[in-house]
């Protein structure tokens, strides 16, 4: 068995994920703050740098990427 296999072998495998940022965003927000942000995410005319720039505005580590990615991934 090469160095590689053995490597990719012995590794173990990580349980669970850690939340994803955006989840995090909206498990901190009050109602109206999470029905507004729900419905941007919706809302493909707004950008996702638009509401990762309001986001960190508003004191939250997050990039367009994550709000692409959460839009990607729940379908929004």
């Amino acid at each position: 068995m090469g160095k590689l296999l053995k490597e990719i072998r012995d590794t173990q495998v990580r349980v669970g994920k850690p939340p994803r940022k955006l989840d995090t965003i909206l498990e901190n927000l009050g109602e109206q703050d999470r029905t507004d942000l729900l419905t941007a995410l919706d809302d493909h005319s707004i950008s996702p740098t638009v509401i990762a720039r309001v986001l960190r505005n508003n004191g939250f580590d997050i990039t367009r990427t994550a709000i692409q990615r959460f839009r990607g991934l729940y379908g929004s």
